[in-house]
């Protein structure tokens, strides 16, 4: 199946396993690129790819978690068509869990486990003042101070009037999105950096109230876009925790 939400670098017709990976605010599905060669062989990659980035780059980004899960429902069947895991980062984790939830709750196939990346639980306020709604030069100023948009971007004006809206779109979801408690019957595995400023242990430990099983923590030593810097060793922490799937 081919459509423009989803990015299936290396197509896998044998595969077994589809791991899924939902993008932090502002990012593409080229984070996930450097992985599709160090996934077991059993296993098809496949991105999201929300309005707004990539291929989809000219079309007007989602600004609400409603209207991001709508789409995916839309390609629901895809999602069950194979056993599958949810990876999401930051605001990629929560998306991945609300899509979970809302499968849950129409009785539909979940994936066998979410891996949750750089993110407070989803039913927990954030601990920062939300900042898209700033002009651009103060709204611009905090994503320099978030380190996660590339400095190419950031640094020219032609990129930034370009990508201004799909960023103002995304963290106005990261900042008021907050999801309703909903405990799944799926593991929740979670990641998170030593470094990470943003997100608190008890913001992390928090996840459990959304598992019915013990969630697992593995730290990275990075700040919260370790999965920039630590790649290799994220995607080789993912590959742990879908060997016994």
């Amino acid at each position: 199946m081919t459509n423009k939400l989803f990015l299936i670098p290396k197509p896998n017709p044998a595969a077994t396993l589809r791991v899924f990976c939902f993008p932090y605010a502002g990012g593409a599905p080229s984070i996930f690129m450097s992985w599709v060669d160090q996934l077991p062989a059993h296993v098809e990659l496949v991105a999201v790819q929300l309005p707004g980035r990539g291929s989809r780059l000219m079309e007007p980004a989602h600004a609400s978690m409603s209207a991001i899960i709508d789409e995916l429902n839309i390609y629901q069947p895809f999602f069950s068509q194979k056993p599958c895991v949810f990876f999401g980062h930051s605001l990629g984790s929560r998306i991945a869990f609300e899509f979970a939830k809302n499968l849950h709750i129409k009785n539909r196939a979940l994936p066998l486990k979410i891996i949750a990346s750089a993110s407070r639980a989803p039913h927990l306020k954030s601990n920062k003042k939300p900042f898209y709604h700033l002009p651009d030069a103060d709204f611009i100023a905090q994503l320099k101070s978030l380190n996660g948009t590339p400095k190419e971007i950031l640094e020219s004006s032609e990129l930034m009037a370009l990508f201004l809206p799909l960023l103002r779109a995304d963290f106005e979801i990261a900042d008021c999105y907050q999801a309703a408690v909903h405990t799944l019957p799926v593991p929740i595995d979670i990641l998170y950096g030593l470094d990470d400023i943003d997100i608190t242990p008890e913001q992390i430990d928090a996840w459990q109230t959304l598992s019915a099983h013990p969630i697992t923590k593995s730290p990275f030593n990075g700040d919260h876009f370790f999965i920039n810097a630590l790649s290799s060793e994220v995607c080789c922490k993912v590959n742990e925790l879908i060997t016994a799937l």
